[in-house]
């Protein structure tokens, strides 16, 4: 814990996942979301932490957070909370974060705070009737990802079922929770679309996902290295399902042409970066110091996203980096980039491969679309411009 007195308004900060090293898009969206309204208040950061790691490693002096407390929670406990909460109609995505400790945190840190902030819906019941100005991050509209990953063709059986029930309690949940909080904040008009239709919802906002651009500098690519590159946390199940499904139905079509490689850049079990490097042409890199530097010889970014929800942070940092970007129309929703010209959008194995091909052939065309990109981040995804409606919000709720 690190204490630093100040005399700004105080915020409550709560997440259930520790947002240092801050990789991954949950991380990022909350971190810079901080680093916004660190500028004009004081922030105090409590958070679940899964592994003594988590708890022990040490914190960065990034003036973002004045007051740091971490509460342990184990996966054992977790697990015991999900099959607690089977016969019940608590979603399981809240039960697996139920912690006593983190809730006597709660209530002796929030009376001394003007309000609370509160990431992703894990962390909602431990201020839900609080008397204090509260607002929900929700990120996303999770109850459309659970839809959407029980479509796939390898999901039958138990987890099928299991993702319908989880579906429909969290729809029930995301669309109930909202009239307990002051604010919630969704990161694409697709995802409040689908939890409040044809609803003004006032007190839901759209927060779109922004990029930082100071880690991210632009160059011109090349397309002799032939070298496709994916951006994403590997624990995640829509990063592993769009990389398999590259590796297994896209990537051999282009290596039937040339010499294509897939690097997949981002944390990954052993065992699962095996898994990849058993792919003719994959390379996994694992976690990385420098996006930028783990990506300097890539040629194009792609987003095969066919499960989830929300704006991909991943293509707003390759539209930053300079790669010219394929995704399809999943990875395309809620963008607000321009189809053919700040990127190219393919929903085929055969579309993906022709789209990349075309790039590859036409370089002085891939160079273009990737400097009309680069100038869409900077217009509208900037994550000074993507906060400043929501803290102006802020600035209303705890003014």
């Amino acid at each position: 814990m690190f204490v630093v007195t100040t005399d700004k308004k105080k915020l409550l900060v709560l997440t259930p996942r520790l947002p240092y090293p801050v990789i991954g898009g949950d991380k990022l969206r909350i971190y810079h979301l901080c680093k916004a309204l660190s500028r004009q208040y004081s922030l105090t950061l409590l958070s679940l932490c899964e592994t003594s790691e988590e708890m022990d490693c040490e914190l960065p002096d990034d003036g973002v957070f004045d007051r740091v407390e971490r509460v342990f929670l184990s996966k054992a406990r977790s697990y015991m909370n999900t099959l607690l909460a089977l016969p019940t109609r608590t979603p399981l995505q809240v039960a697996y974060y139920r912690s006593r400790a983190f809730a006597a945190a709660v209530e002796r840190l929030l009376p001394s705070h003007d309000g609370v902030l509160v990431h992703l819906l894990r962390c909602a019941e431990y201020v839900r009737k609080s008397d204090k100005p509260r607002v929900l991050e929700m990120t996303d509209a999770i109850s459309l990802n659970y839809s959407r990953v029980k479509q796939l063709k390898d999901t039958r059986g138990l987890k099928s079922r299991v993702l319908s029930l989880e579906a429909q309690r969290l729809g029930d949940y995301e669309r109930t929770i909202v009239d307990d909080f002051d604010l919630s904040v969704l990161v694409s008009q697709t995802d409040k679309d689908y939890l409040f239709p044809g609803s003004n919802a006032e007190s839901v906002m759209v927060c779109s996902n922004g990029v930082d651009l100071s880690g991210l500098p632009y160059s011109v690519r090349g397309m002799a290295s032939r070298v496709l590159i994916f951006i994403g946390d590997m624990r995640t199940v829509q990063n592993e399902d769009m990389c398999h499904y590259f590796a297994q139905e896209v990537l051999p079509l282009l290596r039937k042409r040339a010499d294509y490689r897939f690097r997949i850049v981002g944390s990954i079990s052993p065992a699962l970066a095996e898994r990849f490097r058993a792919y003719d042409g994959v390379e996994v890199t694992g976690r990385v110091a420098s996006v930028a530097d783990a990506a300097r010889d890539g040629a194009i970014g792609v987003c095969p996203m066919r499960i989830g929800a929300g704006v991909q942070n991943k293509i707003l940092e390759y539209m930053a980096l300079g790669l010219p970007v394929v995704t399809t129309s999943l990875g395309y929703e809620g963008l607000g980039a321009r189809s053919e010209h700040d990127l190219l959008i393919a929903d085929t194995p055969q579309e993906f491969a022709g789209c990349i091909e075309w790039l590859t052939a036409n370089e002085a065309a891939a160079v273009e679309m990737a400097i009309g990109a680069r100038a869409f981040v900077e217009q509208e995804h900037e994550w000074g411009r993507m906060a400043a409606p929501l803290l102006a919000k802020l600035d209303q709720l705890f003014g």
